[in-house]
């Protein structure tokens, strides 16, 4: 299992994020993940890839608010100034985020992903007289032709999954699949690797696993689920978080108050030795790499976060 970190949230100053970055290189993490909740995603990859040398610089999670030849040009770029480092995670955001946000008709979310990753790479080879021409029912692309040739034809892509719908097409076509971090042990297994396994066997696609998964290196359990607590807030009102909780046994209203249980159930927290057991039993035989999200969100805990999680990376990291 190999080791990364999410970057760039809320609460650092992008310039404080120097030293966090040479400090999780020289510690020896897999990757830096930046996604677009506080920037904006492939500007903070690009940021990330000049402080660094060996990470690779992964967008979990880039949404799909960009027309795919903007993603496709955006990724290569990237891919460029991080020397072939960049590998592209995408997502597709609740539904009342692409309505009110980016005017994205969200239904039918599946096909769309489809059609988004089939584009993208086609942008990516349309160079040296290729031209990329792409009809479906979501985009169209006439004759477009890049203006240099890029580093690389082909950006990794990986796809954000929640639901099987998605994790289902992630195996089928992605490189591979990033899961959200607000699952439980039971969904991680029970609906959303059957649906990965599904979507590779229709195709014979490899798909990697990974996932996002907040931890925070505390053992005072009450202590650490209020520090936590916080990180709910931004999703209790959407759907599909609340029909994850439902299938662990958790049936809330949007204003009851988050049972501990939860907390435990979608987070990992404790000791360094029991967050180190917590990850093995959760994830040891499912996951190729993992995204750790520092726990707590003020700065100071932030910050207080990140050191705890570099200790980490000698035992998890191989």
């Amino acid at each position: 299992m190999q080791i990364g970190f999410a970057m760039g949230l809320a609460g650092i100053a992008v310039e404080d994020y120097r030293d966090i970055a040479v400090e999780a290189e020289r510690a020896g993490t897999y990757a830096l993940c930046v996604g677009e909740a506080a920037h904006e995603s492939f500007s903070m990859a690009a940021y990330f890839a000049t402080l660094t040398s060996k990470p690779k610089i992964i967008t979990a999670i880039t949404t799909w608010v960009r027309p795919p030849m903007n993603a496709a040009v955006a990724a290569t770029t990237v891919d460029e100034i991080s020397n072939g480092r960049f590998e592209l995670g995408l997502g597709t955001m609740p539904d009342k985020w692409n309505r009110d946000y980016y005017g994205i008709d969200p239904d039918r979310p599946v096909s769309r992903m489809r059609e988004y990753v089939s584009a993208i790479r086609a942008g990516c080879e349309a160079h040296s007289g290729r031209k990329a021409n792409f009809d479906g029912e979501f985009y169209q692309v006439k004759d477009y032709e890049r203006f240099s040739v890029p580093l690389r034809n082909r950006v990794p892509i990986h796809l954000a999954a929640t639901r099987p719908g998605m994790a289902r097409l992630a195996g089928e076509i992605a490189d591979g699949v990033i899961v959200n971090w607000f699952h439980t042990k039971e969904w991680l297994h029970q609906s959303l690797e059957p649906a990965i396994k599904e979507g590779s066997a229709k195709s014979g696609n490899i798909c990697r696993r990974s996932a996002m998964v907040r931890v925070l290196i505390e053992p005072n359990s009450d202590k650490a689920r209020e520090m936590l607590r916080p990180s709910f807030e931004l999703y209790r009102k959407i759907p599909y978080f609340q029909e994850i909780a439902r299938s662990a046994g958790f049936a809330m209203t949007q204003t009851s108050e988050l049972p501990g249980e939860l907390i435990d159930a979608m987070t990992i927290h404790g000791s360094l030795d029991q967050v180190v057991d917590q990850i093995y039993q959760r994830y040891g035989t499912w996951a190729d790499w993992l995204e750790l999200i520092p726990g707590g969100v003020t700065p100071e805990i932030l910050r207080d976060s990140y050191e705890s999680l570099f200790t980490l990376l000698p035992i998890l990291n191989f």
